[in-house]
C-alpha cells in the first residue's frame, strides 16, 4: 500500500514539473529561440531628449554650455521590460555626467548609463557632451523690462512698463557674471493689450550685444504693468443738416466751435476716417441759435473734444426770391385763365354752329 501512494507521488511529481516547464518554454520561447538559433532578433525603441543628469559640488560650481539632453535606443529580447524602460514614468536608468573630479574650464564629458535592466542595453548619441565649468557667483540686478520683437502694425505705442518685483537674484559663473551688461524681463508683444494690462515676463540676463547668457534666475519670472498709447490723428468736422426747414427761410449759416478733433484709436479705423459730420436739427429755427452737439466718434475710438458748440444763423429768403415764387404763381394762374378763355371760345363756336344749322334745317323744311 505504501509503494502505491509512493508511485503516485512521483507520477504526480512528474506531472507537475513537466507542466512548469511547458509554461516556461512559453514564456521564455522568444528568447530560447534565439540563443538556439544564434542570430540577434531583439526590440528596438529609440527615446528622444533624455535629460543628462550632473554629478558635481552644486555650492561652488556653475555649469554651463553643454546640451541638457541625448538620444538613447533600447534593445532587449523581453518587451516587457523594454516597454518599462522606454516609459519616463516607470524607467529605472539615467543618463550621467559625471563632473566631481573636474576643475575650472571646459571639458569634453563621457556619458554613461546607470540603473539600467539586465536584460535590456542602451546605446547613448551623443556619447559626450562639452561642458564649461566656472566658480558660482550670486548677485541682485534691477529688472528692465522690453518687448522681445517689435510690432507696430496696430499703431498702438507702449508709453510706460514697471516690473514687479524690479529686482530679481541671478547665479551663475564668475566670468558669465562679469559678461551681463543688463537683466532684462522679456515681453512677448503677442501678450500686449490695446489698453493698459499686466503681463508675465521671462528673466533673461544680456551681454553688449543682447545675447543671452547662462543663468539661474530667482524669480524666473515677474509682472509687468503696461501703460499703452494708442494712436492719434487729427479729423475734420462738418455739419449733417437734420430736420425740415422752416416757411421763409432759405438756409443756414453754421459756425462751430473747433472744425478738427484729435480722434484716438486702432490705426485701421484711422486710416478709413478722414472727416466727421456733426449732426444738427434745423427744425423750427427762425432765429439765430446755438447748440452744443456730441461729436459721433466711431466705435472703439474717443476724441478730443467731445462736444462742439455751433452757432446755427438762419437766412430769410430774399425778395428776389419772393418775386420768383410770385412770378410763378402769376404763370401759373394766366395759364389757367388762357384755358378758360379758349374753353369758352370754342363754346360759343359751337353754338354758333348749331345755330346756324338748325337755320339751315328750317329753311330746308320751307322749301
Amino acid at each position: 500500500m505504501i509503494k502505491k501512494d509512493r508511485r503516485q507521488n512521483l507520477f504526480y511529481g512528474i506531472l507537475a514539473l513537466f507542466f512548469s516547464l511547458v509554461l516556461f518554454f512559453i514564456a521564455s520561447g522568444s528568447s530560447l529561440q534565439v540563443d538556439l538559433s544564434g542570430s540577434v532578433n531583439a526590440y528596438q525603441e529609440e527615446i528622444d531628449a533624455v535629460p543628462i543628469q550632473t554629478i558635481y559640488d552644486t555650492n561652488d560650481y556653475f555649469i554651463q554650455g553643454f546640451e541638457t539632453t541625448v538620444n538613447v535606443t533600447l534593445s532587449s529580447r523581453n518587451r516587457v521590460q523594454l516597454n518599462a524602460e522606454k516609459n519616463e514614468e516607470t524607467r529605472s536608468f539615467r543618463v550621467v555626467a559625471d563632473l566631481s573630479d573636474l576643475d575650472v574650464g571646459t571639458h569634453e564629458v563621457p556619458l554613461e548609463i546607470q540603473n539600467i535592466s539586465s536584460s535590456v542595453s542602451a546605446e547613448i548619441e551623443p556619447k559626450t557632451v562639452t561642458v564649461t565649468i566656472e566658480k558660482k557667483v550670486t548677485k541682485t540686478y534691477t529688472v528692465e523690462p522690453v518687448v522681445s520683437t517689435e510690432d507696430d502694425s496696430s499703431g498702438y505705442a507702449i508709453e510706460s512698463m514697471v516690473a514687479a518685483p524690479q529686482e530679481v537674484t541671478i547665479t551663475t559663473g564668475e566670468q558669465t557674471a562679469a559678461d551681463i551688461d543688463r537683466v532684462v524681463a522679456v515681453i512677448d508683444p503677442d501678450d500686449i493689450p490695446n489698453d493698459s494690462g499686466t503681463v508675465s515676463a521671462v528673466i533673461e540676463a544680456w551681454d553688449i550685444n543682447k545675447n543671452p547668457l547662462a543663468i539661474v534666475a530667482d524669480p524666473d519670472t515677474v509682472d509687468v504693468a503696461i501703460t499703452m498709447e494708442a494712436p492719434t490723428k487729427d479729423v475734420e468736422l462738418f455739419v449733417t443738416q437734420q430736420g425740415t426747414l422752416p416757411n421763409g427761410i432759405s438756409h443756414y449759416i453754421y459756425r462751430m466751435s473747433s472744425i478738427s478733433a484729435a480722434l484716438t484709436g486702432p490705426q485701421d479705423i484711422l486710416d478709413q476716417t478722414t472727416q466727421i459730420g456733426v449732426p444738427v436739427d434745423i427744425s423750427g429755427i427762425t432765429a439765430t441759435t446755438e447748440q452744443t452737439v456730441t461729436i459721433p466718434a466711431p466705435d472703439g475710438t474717443t476724441i478730443n473734444p467731445v462736444e462742439v458748440t455751433i452757432q446755427i444763423t438762419p437766412v430769410a429768403q430774399s425778395a428776389n426770391d419772393s418775386e420768383e415764387a410770385a412770378a410763378d404763381q402769376t404763370s401759373d394762374s394766366s395759364t389757367a385763365t388762357s384755358d378758360n378763355a379758349s374753353s369758352t371760345s370754342l363754346g360759343q363756336e359751337s353754338d354758333q354752329e348749331s345755330v346756324e344749322s338748325a337755320a339751315t334745317s328750317e329753311t330746308e323744311s320751307t322749301n
